[in-house]
């Protein structure tokens, strides 16, 4: 609660301050606009078609880390760079004590696209034959995201 003295000072203080500063200054408004649009000179977003991502997920034992990680470039990494559409793979690694995580994001023309390597349900995690020597918990889907900005030097 505000005691009377207080009161006082404030309005003083607010009376003095409009007085001092001129007008314009308070009533300056500035409207910043936010699109949605898609940025010029993007290659993610200037092309005849968007760049779609499909983000798979595995986590296997540190003891097998880069025996997987040899296993997923020659089994899966390769197959994935051969097929029409793919326009390039990214394989993420994280290690966490006894586990360690494996992301991969490869970048697709289109679904279409994705249809030649993955069959018609493109949410479905297509398995390496020797998955199941070094996947803990293996995740059943992928997920696609559209690439809206890649930015990327």
């Amino acid at each position: 609660m505000i005691r009377p003295s207080n009161f006082f000072g404030i309005l003083c203080g607010l009376t003095v301050s409009a007085l001092i500063l001129p007008l314009p200054s308070f009533a300056r408004v500035e409207i910043l606009t936010i699109s949605a649009q898609p940025m010029p000179n993007n290659p993610a977003t200037t092309q005849s078609k968007k760049v779609i991502a499909r983000i798979w997920h595995g986590t296997t034992l540190t003891s097998k880390a880069d025996e997987y990680y040899a296993y997923l470039i020659e089994a899966g990494i390769k197959k994935i760079e051969s097929i029409p559409g793919n326009l390039g793979v990214q394989v993420l690694r994280r290690t966490d004590g006894n586990n360690t995580e494996f992301t991969v994001i490869s970048y697709w023309e289109s679904r279409d696209a994705i249809r030649k390597f993955a069959g018609n349900d493109i949410e479905k995690v297509r398995f390496l034959p020797r998955d199941k020597e070094y996947l803990i918990k293996p995740e059943t889907t992928v997920k696609h995201f559209d690439v809206m900005l890649d930015e990327r030097k």
